[in-house]
């Protein structure tokens, strides 16, 4: 990694106001950093608080607290105005291929419209580089005068992808871009991205919940839990000797990312996650955890560890150790 990160992520905090006055933090202090041309995931159940995070990162919501340090610029705080000449760098590609596309527009306007936005060149030079990025996803430049309800949902994230590069971002934010796919379709978009990724060389900040596709495509992975996150390791350290008891319950119920090392009877995780808006006290995770103890009811564990390797927990698994 280069010494300073393309994106610096240090104490995000994210809420919003319920029903009732209660309030619920979404993003709890949450810090990262990511290095160009890497490849960041960040995992966890629903409402682990990801895919806030990742728009909130994104600008699409304003932080309530913390820094977004991209390129070198804080973009926390910054205005609409002053955000249009880091958005032409960091672009993001959403779950729904159909959604994510105006059914108004042209697949070939749709692709432009980035570059119409921040007046790259003229009209002849648009046309040309909406057929050759309709050419670097796999797609006829012919279809660029086809609309989005003509094409299947592996297509139109295709063009969702070729939209996306345009600009030729250097940092990709994927909101769980495979998981509104047929499984057959998914390996198709997941080797896409990943040739994409080694030719044009951008960084990629991946939010998943499927942990086989995190295990084929990520570089380290950060994993979330009630809006902290609770673990972060390169790829294969993590998978190969998680350190928390959470990372560990997730592999194990995906016997993919496990190696084919889970063994029968192991304990999956117990019970469902809390309530986001009045988590436990202590440790978020403590009711859940087989090895809680009353320290986890009442003192919150900081992320701790040494060589990338950053957990928190105070009861934490050793080498080869399950919960």
């Amino acid at each position: 990694m280069s010494e300073t990160p393309l994106l610096h992520v240090a104490g995000l905090t994210k809420s919003f106001a319920l029903a009732g006055g209660r309030t619920l933090r979404a993003v709890d202090g949450v810090s990262f950093d990511l290095a160009a041309g890497e490849t960041l995931a960040l995992v966890g159940e629903s409402g682990s608080g990801k895919t806030t995070c990742a728009r909130t990162i994104a600008r699409l919501y304003r932080p309530d607290a913390g820094e977004i340090r991209f390129r070198g610029t804080d973009m926390a705080s910054l205005p609409g105005h002053a955000l249009r000449p880091l958005r032409r760098h960091m672009q993001m590609m959403f779950q729904d291929p159909f959604g994510s596309l105006n059914p108004r527009l042209t697949v070939g306007a749709s692709i432009a419209e980035p570059l119409v936005i921040h007046r790259w060149k003229d009209k002849t030079a648009r046309a040309a580089r909406v057929a050759e990025l309709m050419g670097l996803v796999g797609l006829p430049a012919a279809d660029a005068a086809r609309y989005p309800h003509e094409f299947s949902g592996g297509q139109r994230q295709r063009i969702a992808i070729a939209r996306m590069l345009a600009l030729e971002p250097e940092l990709i934010v994927a909101d769980e871009p495979l998981s509104a796919l047929d499984v057959s379709i998914q390996s198709q978009i997941l080797n896409l991205l990943q040739d994409l990724q080694a030719r044009l060389g951008f960084a990629s900040l991946f939010i998943s919940h499927d942990l086989a596709v995190v295990d084929a495509i990520a570089d380290r992975v950060a994993v979330m839990y009630l809006g902290r996150i609770v673990e972060i390791a390169p790829r294969e350290r993590l998978f190969a000797a998680p350190r928390h008891p959470y990372t560990q319950s997730l592999i194990d119920a995906v016997p993919q990312a496990g190696r084919g090392k889970r063994t029968p009877g192991q304990p999956k995780i117990a019970g469902d996650a809390p309530d986001a808006a009045a988590p436990p006290s202590g440790c978020a995770f403590h009711p859940r955890c087989p090895r809680a103890q009353a320290r986890c009811r009442q003192e919150t564990p900081q992320l701790t560890g040494g060589n990338g390797h950053l957990f928190a927990c105070h009861y934490p698994l050793g080498e080869g150790e399950t919960p």
